[in-house]
């Protein structure tokens, strides 16, 4: 069945599979446990979406002139150029993968056949574009490592069938002008004058949605471990956590939810006094309420466990008018765009992370504003104009003569 936006479904049961292997989410010693069901989704559900995708993209390009040029984007769709070049020989296929890329080592959670598949899948590209540096050596390490195949580290490229596909990092960004626009719009400005009713002294924001990747409830219990090492902060600040619900169809998503109220509550229970609520749990979605945290925190947490890109990191650094400081998990792919203007954390580390969380609150107002600007000045010149520029350029290159520069 093709749905109405002309997307077949995809089940379920691997969607997830594929989206903790790349995000490193998987309790090895007891998950996955990779069953028929799991086998039944690969072979009846990946797999033939993607060839019904490439099935449509090969009668669409037939009937164009010229040579086709396809952009696929994303790991619902890793199989599709091959299945694409293996009818259109004289394609340019460029890959876009959104998320990050694991090592070679991790991938081999994932059954040969479905590791390979989605390897091969890929290097039926010209270029694969993928979020940081760090994935383009992932992914090169990944072919000469499991699939054997002959890589040149300083081209990023690999030889497979004789062609030669370039891996590049192009991170994503925001549309500054329209986010900018937003931030300064009259709904913004209402949500703005209702925080200010209950704004604490210091003011810590979160905006995720309650993916476990993103690493919600280590961040409370770092902030519970600021409460107690710092006892003066008590009363003067807030954690305000706005989270969005997500795949909440899915069980180990919905228990993720159950342990993220479990630990508010705890939390809120354990060091609330006098009409002061340490967490401030919002559940829903509101661009505008988002916007308006984004502008007045004095401590933005980006703690996620792993992380295509996060464009909150971004989209915080370019709005906020509150001298504020972001907190930034290194293993977030804006961290290596960011890091010499935010307080770099290991995820996993919770003292390290309520001293980030400390150092930002008691941090001087020169080094906020110098950091501050300097994170804005990265968000305003890598735009989401730069992010697809580059990739058309390279397109371009490769389309006018064989190879791209290694730069």
């Amino acid at each position: 069945m093709i749905h109405e936006s002309g997307m077949p479904p995809l089940p379920l049961s691997l969607v997830p599979v594929l989206w903790f292997v790349q995000h490193y989410l998987w309790d090895l010693a007891h998950q996955p446990v990779i069953n028929g069901r799991i086998h039944r989704a690969w072979k009846n559900g990946y797999v033939e979406v993607n060839k019904q995708i490439a099935r449509k993209v090969v009668d669409v390009a037939r009937g164009l002139p010229g040579r086709p040029l396809v952009m696929v984007h994303d790991y619902q769709l890793y199989l599709v150029p091959k299945l694409v070049r293996e009818q259109l020989h004289g394609a340019i296929i460029q890959h876009f993968v959104h998320i990050p890329w694991p090592t070679p080592q991790y991938w081999k959670v994932l059954p040969r056949e479905m590791r390979d598949a989605i390897l091969f899948g890929l290097l039926g590209c010209d270029i694969v574009g993928f979020q940081t540096s760090l994935d383009v050596r992932n992914f090169l390490m990944t072919c000469e490592e499991n699939a054997g195949l002959a890589v040149d580290e300083r081209e990023r490229a690999v030889l497979v069938d004789g062609r030669i596909v370039y891996a590049r990092a192009y991170p994503i960004s925001i549309d500054v002008a329209g986010t900018t626009r937003l931030s300064y719009s009259h709904g913004v400005m209402v949500e703005e004058r209702k925080l200010r009713d209950w704004r604490p002294q210091h003011l810590i924001v979160r905006i995720d949605r309650t993916d476990p990747s993103k690493n919600i409830v280590r961040g409370f219990l770092a902030y519970e471990k600021l409460l107690a090492h710092h006892p003066e902060l008590k009363g003067r600040v807030q954690f305000w956590a706005f989270l969005q619900p997500s795949r909440q169809d899915v069980a180990l998503y919905r228990n993720y939810v159950r342990k993220v109220r479990q630990a508010v509550q705890r939390i809120n229970a354990q060091y609330g006094a006098h009409g002061w609520q340490p967490i401030r749990l919002e559940l829903g979605e509101s661009v505008r309420k988002a916007m308006a945290a984004m502008r007045n925190f004095d401590v933005l947490i980006v703690n996620s466990v792993y992380d295509g890109l996060n464009l909150v990191a971004k989209e915080g650094a370019l709005v906020n008018r509150s001298d504020g400081v972001i907190v930034v998990s290194e293993n977030v792919g804006a961290h290596e765009e960011l890091q010499p203007h935010v307080l770099s954390i290991n995820p996993f580390d919770i003292e390290a992370t309520a001293n980030a969380m400390h150092q930002a609150i008691v941090m001087g107002v020169e080094e906020k504003r110098r950091r501050n600007e300097g994170a804005r000045e990265v968000v305003r010149t890598n735009d989401i104009a730069r992010w697809i520029t580059r990739q058309v350029q390279d397109i371009r290159d490769l389309a006018a003569e064989p190879g791209l520069r290694a730069g």
